[in-house]
């Protein structure tokens, strides 16, 4: 079963597909698919196929995945991306089913195998009959091709060998064998006589672990249904329930498994913050009392959806541990620059002492033997000795003169340590306002736009496979206050540099105070005495929520004008040096 992140309720993973949703799936497949041709077959996957539909209408191609993360049969508006090269079985189906009919769809058993039926395929000629096997059971899931006329297997998306499976080879040219059934029946063929037998040999089990050893679809969403709504405790062991839950039990999964396969709404359920689709059953769940959730008309639509979110939420996980780990890098970096400059301006601080040294050898380098390793000296004013270390494969005036070295050295760092050391804060000052707009990316795009900028910047290399880039954005991202007024923002470097190229000298710039964030910028139209004080707080507001003290209950925000706002040359995107007239408290509670 395929799962996704988000439990719904305690003990209730939520699938992406499981028996219950690909029943209605395959009585939605008969009603808009069948007897319609396939005009072509693409693989943007190894472990998954896009059979385009010949019929116009709202769905465009029938997806079938057998991946282990989001096995799914089912309609889809749009056929996906082709792959840069087609896998094996992409181009055995090209070959078998290019122009063939759909002619049935049936789900076996009330389990996670479905079977598309294909005949009068364009090369093959109108006797040919193939059957496209989705067997959708997790990591063991694979997709067969079977000739009807013999049963043999034709190509498979995943070749099973005698090493892997002994009892089950999946090879083109063998006999196709079903995976085994364990002795489960369909929960549509329950009733209490059969449940009552089949307890009495599992006395010693819990009620969910009873319901997946006797039943297909066993779901942790189906069995926590079916037994709310049949009114027993998950908790119970069969052997200490009576004898008058056979009969409700039966009735609930009979009623499950039939308003499953009946055509019909499905339903939508959000998370538990209600902010985003997490999960679609065909069936209304109870058990989960008043959790938000809608009806929608279709279940290809939901699970197309659902995938997509599924894909976002997943490529947002992988680009912010690609950026996350290279930021952290670069800190790690940053830092010990820092920390080396900081120890090489300490060290500079003795160059005195080594113009001292060397001024010494110079005037007593009659008095000097190189080889004893260190000479003692009196000062010119004649306020004591010093100690001076030599080295031995040296002469005295070559002593003298690596003194001499030195303390010029350590005056020119000494004059340049103010800058290296600004430079070295000032990566560090870029590093973390990337990991604040990281945390702040609602959307791939932003999160590509943040990738794209530190790969200019060279703390990226380049991806080695191409991908397409993030939209454009025309102009800064804009919003208006709730008296008419524009403000804009941008939520990486480059776009709050572009905000502050497009910002007026009479403008008023927002900054959080002390810490990383966006800048915002509200439009005064050339009179920033007369802007609302509502509007100014709102872009306070806004440029707290931006930063790096969004969880503080009160953040301080600088406002300034935007002429009094400098960018530093050569400076890292998003920077900027700025005098602040005035400082708002603002209140994030």
């Amino acid at each position: 079963m395929a799962r996704v992140e988000l439990d719904l309720a305690a003990g209730v993973t939520m699938p992406l597909t499981d028996s219950t949703i690909l029943a209605r799936l395959v009585t939605e497949i008969r009603e808009h698919a069948l007897g319609v041709a396939v005009r072509r077959v693409l693989g943007p996957r190894h472990d998954l196929v896009a059979l385009e539909l010949g019929r116009s209408g709202p769905w465009s191609c029938l997806i079938v995945d057998w991946s282990a993360e989001s096995a799914r049969v089912h309609l889809a508006s749009e056929m996906p991306a082709p792959a840069l090269k087609d896998q094996r079985m992409c181009l055995t189906l090209r070959r078998q089913l290019r122009g063939a009919r759909l002619d049935a769809v049936e789900q076996i058993n009330f389990d996670r195998v479905i079977h598309l039926r294909f005949s009068n395929c364009e090369q093959l000629g109108p006797n040919c009959r193939r059957t496209l096997i989705c067997e959708l059971t997790g990591r063991h899931g694979n997709a067969v091709l079977v000739d009807d006329s013999d049963g043999e297997i034709i190509e498979a998306g995943k070749h099973v060998t005698a090493r892997v499976n002994r009892f089950r080879e999946t090879l083109p040219g063998l006999d196709y064998v079903a995976p085994p059934q364990f002795d489960r029946i369909s929960p549509a063929d329950a009733t209490a006589e059969i449940i009552a037998a089949r307890a009495a040999e599992a006395q010693d089990k819990r009620l969910p672990g009873f319901l997946r050893g006797a039943f297909h679809g066993g779901s942790d969403l189906f069995i926590a249904e079916t037994l709310h709504r049949a009114g027993l405790n998950p908790d119970c062991l069969v052997g200490a329930l009576g004898d008058d839950w056979h009969a409700p039990l039966a009735e609930a999964l009979v009623g499950i498994a039939t308003e499953a396969a009946a055509p019909g709404e499905s339903w939508l359920y959000m998370d538990e913050e209600g902010q985003r689709p997490a999960l679609v059953w065909p069936v209304k769940l109870t058990h989960l009392g008043d959790r938000p959730c809608e009806q929608v008309s279709s279940i290809s639509g939901a699970i197309e959806g659902l995938y997509r979110d599924q894909l976002k939420r997943r490529d947002m996980s992988a680009l912010r541990a690609r950026i996350g780990a290279a930021v952290r890098a670069a800190e790690r970096k940053a830092n010990r620059v820092l920390k080396v400059r900081q120890a090489a301006v300490d060290k500079a601080k003795d160059a005195e002492a080594d113009r001292e040294r060397g001024e010494l050898l110079m005037t007593y380098m009659h008095q000097v033997d190189p080889l004893q390793g260190e000479v003692t000296l009196p000062r010119f004013d004649g306020s004591g000795e010093v100690t001076v270390r030599l080295r031995p494969e040296l002469t005295a005036l070559g002593n003298a003169q690596s003194y001499f070295r030195r303390y010029k050295k350590a005056g020119r760092l000494t004059a340049l340590a103010p800058k290296l050391i600004a430079n070295a804060r000032h990566d560090l000052d870029y590093l973390t306002q990337v990991t604040t707009q990281v945390e702040l990316a609602e959307d791939v795009e932003d999160l590509q736009r943040i990738e794209q900028e530190l790969v200019s910047q060279k703390y990226l290399k380049p991806r080695k496979r191409k991908v397409a880039p993030p939209p454009r954005r025309q102009g800064p991202r804009t919003m208006q206050t709730a008296d008419g007024y524009t403000l804009l923002y941008g939520k990486s470097g480059d776009e709050n540099d572009e905000v502050l190229r497009a910002a007026g000298s009479d403008d008023l710039w927002f900054h959080v105070k002390g810490g990383a964030g966006s800048h915002v910028v509200l439009r005064t139209d050339g009179r920033p005495d007369e802007a609302p004080e509502a509007s100014v707080y709102e872009a306070a507001l806004l440029a707290a929520q931006l930063s790096s003290r969004r969880r503080d209950a009160r953040v301080e925000v600088d406002c300034a004008l935007a002429s009094k706002v400098r960018k530093p040359r050569r400076g890292r995107p998003g920077l900027a040096y700025y005098h602040a007239d005035r400082t708002i408290a603002v209140d994030l509670t």
